[in-house]
């Protein structure tokens, strides 16, 4: 069969947006005989002073058995030769604790098993896996498996490297300074359900030397080949950014901050065609794997996005965190549900690294209006409410950034209203806040049919008290689309809309 190949559509949408003449490098996976080509590079040198992205190491970002597989050229001819970096090692054991297997290069028992037969999922792990879905971050249709690594100390007998191979000692002598530390890796693999026992231990050690040559590459020192010594342990962080297809690893200096990482965030976005205003790779960006079945739900009304509606579709863009009456063991059922709409907003903005800040609770909200001088000093530790305007001081204060008010003189008049929603989730994509009377919900998009001038809101309501189970929310309405007749006809409603940063 002769080989075939494939390029993923989200490339193609990305060098639409190319308008200069580029070089660059192409990287992708075999797969069934097929060379997917996953993603691509772009070499940018229009600025000496500009961070330096290392192009033919991307590659080390990216989850083990994808490689650079071709040359990227836009307009006009430009020949380049890339270096292909590969690390070779074999030593280690892996560990999978879903049922306590452990994988070793020479082991014939499993040679030739495939890694789909190898790690057979039990029911029980399924029903977990598919409620820890519901929490996890956005990153589409992958089985996550967890493995652990192990040094193998032992010599392989009779192996190959000890028949053929005598021992070679290098000495060299010379001063130098040295620095011993445990490096904690965390590394990706992206594997295919029939490889074979050997080639996954192949490509989950290829994925380990990629961790430690990342690690290597950010504690060299650029001006010189020497290490840097850091107080403080390299970082190793995955992203997916949305629209890019797959993740991507990134070590970043244990004391960095979003400012310090800038310049590099920077070249990374050009270097991968990436939207320059919206941000990828800060610390807020990063994917948990680790979160644990009680964690706060994120994007729950994916799972009803199209259901019941027809029309375009305007939806808050990326992820946010479902905060309702009762969470965190505090009571505030009755009085806190505009609180809990704020606490929804901000997590949005930490979800896409706009922000670093925690998630506050009621009381440093209220703090925070009582140092504004917008309410007294009896308002700390009280049962009052907070409306709209409040949120608006909030966000302004703690995230510094702008915020509109959209006002309905009834409830009737929100239909009116949906254009101007449009606008907002199509061209900003934050959570609003909606108050009216004595109540307070988050609003998650709008859908509008042109031919009936009919519309619905996708409202998240805070007011739930139960815990955070995806059905329960899903089927009572917690989270859900309503008509116009959800809004009361005898109520005045101020609608908090908050404005994305213009920023990377």
């Amino acid at each position: 069969m002769a080989l075939q190949l494939q390029i993923l559509s989200n490339i193609l949408q990305r060098l639409e947006c190319m308008e200069t003449t580029a070089t660059g490098y192409l990287y992708g996976i075999m797969y069934n005989n097929t060379l997917v080509v996953l993603t691509f590079s772009i070499n940018s040198h229009d600025n000496e002073n500009e961070s330096v992205i290392d192009y033919t190491a991307l590659q080390f970002n990216l989850p083990a058995d994808i490689y650079f597989c071709g040359i990227l050229h836009i307009g006009e001819f430009k020949e380049i030769n890339p270096d292909v970096f590969k690390i070779a090692s074999g030593k280690v054991g892996i560990h999978f604790p879903l049922n306590n297997v452990y994988l070793f290069r020479t082991d014939d028992s499993l040679k030739d098993t495939m890694l789909k037969d190898f790690l057979s999922m039990s029911k029980e792990h399924e029903k977990s896996s598919t409620a820890s879905s519901n929490i996890n971050h956005n990153t589409g249709p992958v089985n996550i498996i967890h493995a652990n690594v192990l040094l193998k100390i032992s010599g392989e007998k009779d192996s190959e490297e000890t028949i053929r191979y005598a021992p070679v000692l290098q000495h060299i002598k010379r001063s130098f300074d040295s620095l011993e530390c445990n490096l904690h890796l965390n590394a990706l693999s992206l594997v295919n359900l029939n490889a074979t026992s050997a080639e996954l231990h192949a490509i989950l050690v290829e994925s380990i030397c990629r961790n430690i040559r990342l690690i290597e590459m950010q504690q060299q020192d650029p001006e010189s080949e020497d290490i840097k010594l850091s107080a403080k342990l390299p970082e190793v962080m995955h992203f997916k950014p949305r629209g890019y297809g797959h993740f991507f690893t990134i070590i970043y200096p244990g004391d960095s901050t979003n400012d310090s990482t800038m310049e590099y965030r920077k070249a990374l976005h050009k270097a991968l065609a990436l939207d320059l205003t919206k941000p990828y790779f800060r610390r807020g960006n990063a994917i948990k794997f680790d979160i644990q079945a009680n964690e706060i739900l994120v994007n729950p009304h994916q799972a009803l996005l199209h259901k019941g509606v027809t029309g375009k579709l305007s939806i808050v863009d990326g992820l946010y965190s479902y905060h309702h009456y009762m969470q965190d063991n505090f009571d505030d059922n009755g009085w806190g549900c505009a609180y809990r709409s704020l606490q929804t907003i901000i997590s949005w903005f930490r979800l896409q690294g706009y922000t670093e800040i925690p998630i506050p609770s009621h009381c440093k909200i209220q703090q925070c209006l009582v140092d504004i001088g917008d309410k007294p000093s009896t308002f700390i530790g009280s049962k009052q409410w907070i409306g709209s305007t409040e949120i608006s001081f909030v966000l302004q204060t703690f995230l510094n950034i702008d915020v509109k008010i959209l006002c309905a003189s009834s409830g009737e008049e929100m239909s009116a209203l949906i254009p101007q929603l449009v606008n907002h989730f199509d061209t900003q994509g934050t959570p609003i806040m909606i108050g009216g009377g004595v109540l307070a919900h988050t609003i998650l998009g709008v859908s509008y049919d042109e031919s009936s001038g009919e519309g619905k809101f996708l409202i998240l309501d805070p007011h739930y008290t139960g815990i955070d189970h995806l059905p329960t929310i899903i089927n009572k309405g917690w989270c859900g689309w309503k008509t116009k007749d959800f809004w009361k006809k005898d109520a005045f409603y101020n609608m908090c809309l908050p404005q994305r940063p213009i920023t990377f």
